[in-house]
C-alpha cells in the first residue's frame, strides 16, 4: 500500500498540470459553461455563468464531506474494493484512496469545492459528457507514463464537484476502468443525494 500512495498522488499532479490545447475539450461541441473572471458567488467562491442554470436534480455542498465516506463497506465489497480507505492522496484536494488486494485497479475519490465542471472538462485527456443520477457529468479518459485512468467528475453544485476516479499502473486497461468506475461514480451520488 506504500507504493501506491505515492503512484496515486504522481498520477493526481499529472492530471492536474495538464493544459487544454484549443479551449475545446468537448469533441464536435463547444464548452457548455464558462467561469466568469472575477465574479465570485456569495461564499467567495468562483461561480459559474452561462445561458442557462446548470440543470441538476439539487444542489449538495460538500465541504463538510469527508470522501472517504463516499461508498459505504458494501459498496466497497460489491466493487471489488477491499483494503481500507485510505486518506489523502491527491496534492491540496480532500482525497481517499481505496485499492484492491489483487492491486489490479484503485479508486480515488476527491471532494473539490475549489472547481467547477467546467475546470475538469479542459483535461488533455478523452473528454465525454455524461449525466451522473441526474447531475451533470464527464468521463475522462487518461493515459500517462505512470498508467491509465478513467474518472468521472461529477457537478454538484457551483464550483464543487466530486470526482470518482479509477486508475491502474498497467494491470488494468482504460476501457475495463471506464467500466468500473461509471457505476462507483453512480453509488457515490445516490449516497450523497441521500
Amino acid at each position: 500500500m506504500r507504493r501506491v500512495v505515492p503512484l496515486i498522488a504522481a498520477l493526481a499532479l499529472l492530471a492536474g498540470c495538464s493544459q487544454p490545447t484549443d479551449g475545446n475539450a468537448n469533441p464536435g461541441g463547444s464548452t457548455p459553461t464558462t467561469t466568469a473572471a472575477g465574479r465570485t458567488s456569495e461564499s467567495g467562491k468562483p461561480s459559474a455563468t452561462s445561458k442557462e442554470p446548470t440543470k441538476r436534480p439539487k444542489t449538495i455542498n460538500i465541504e463538510a464531506v469527508d470522501p472517504c465516506t463516499l461508498l459505504t463497506e458494501p459498496q466497497r465489497s460489491e466493487f471489488g474494493l477491499n483494503r481500507p480507505p485510505q486518506q489523502g492522496g491527491v496534492p491540496d484536494k480532500e482525497s481517499c484512496t481505496i485499492s484492491r488486494e489483487d492491486r489490479k485497479y484503485f479508486v480515488g475519490l476527491v471532494t473539490d469545492s475549489t472547481a467547477g465542471v467546467d475546470d475538469y472538462a479542459k483535461s488533455t485527456g478523452k473528454v465525454t459528457k455524461l449525466e451522473v443520477g441526474g447531475f451533470p457529468a464527464l468521463l475522462i479518459e487518461s493515459t500517462t507514463e505512470l498508467g491509465v485512468s478513467c474518472s468521472v467528475p461529477v457537478d454538484v453544485s457551483d464550483g464543487q464537484v466530486v470526482e470518482v476516479r479509477a486508475s491502474s499502473v498497467g494491470e488494468t486497461d482504460l476501457p475495463t476502468l471506464c467500466q468500473v468506475v461509471q457505476p462507483v461514480a453512480a453509488a457515490v451520488v445516490t449516497n450523497l443525494n441521500k
